[in-house]
């Protein structure tokens, strides 16, 4: 099932969208804020990746971000993925052309707001680099809320950088989306 925003289609991840994918990701300025990805990043790369979500955790939801007007062309990712816990890891890029546009906002808000009302999200953490403030910005705008700073390895940058961690509860999520409607 897609999921629609105002100007965005959420829909699955297929081998359609690999050139895009490493596209958008063979961009240091793109690549050099995410934790697993590489740099340079290949077509080879995104076909792997592409296979290797198909096996995530069942709960875990990845999403292509499209413009509706152009549905077919991918401008990114944002996901949350299960591993061992019950607890959710949060995840977005968009293409560099997209920034500052508000459409990471719109679709993480999207997608977060799928996964408590349809999925099985009840907690979810990230976190940022911390020369990454716009990514910060996000998250606490979306409900986040900053519990400690780690460094974590970056293999875009081969090195370990500073990071906070930030979590999000269902409570909060619906508490915030009651908060918002009574604006």
């Amino acid at each position: 099932m897609d999921i629609e925003t105002k100007r965005l289609l959420l829909r699955p991840l297929t081998q359609v969208d690999a050139p895009a994918l490493a596209y958008g990701l063979n961009n240091y300025a793109v690549s050099k804020n995410l934790a697993r990805v590489k740099f340079p990043y290949s077509l080879d790369d995104a076909h792997e990746f592409i296979e290797r979500q198909r096996g995530f955790d069942a709960r875990s939801n990845v999403r292509a971000i499209a413009f509706r007007a152009a549905p077919e062309e991918l401008i990114g990712i944002v996901s949350y993925e299960f591993n061992s816990s019950d607890v959710a890891e949060f995840g977005y890029w968009l293409r560099e052309c997209c920034w500052h546009m508000g459409l990471m906002s719109e679709a993480a808000a999207a997608l977060l707001n799928h996964g408590f009302e349809h999925g099985q999200l009840g907690d979810v953490q990230s976190c940022y680099h911390l020369d990454n403030p716009n990514s910060g910005r996000i998250l606490r705008k979306l409900g986040f809320v900053e519990t400690h700073g780690e460094n974590n390895l970056c293999v875009a940058q081969a090195r370990s950088v500073a990071v906070m961690r930030l979590h999000l509860n269902k409570a909060d999520w619906n508490n915030a989306q009651k908060s918002r409607a009574k604006v």
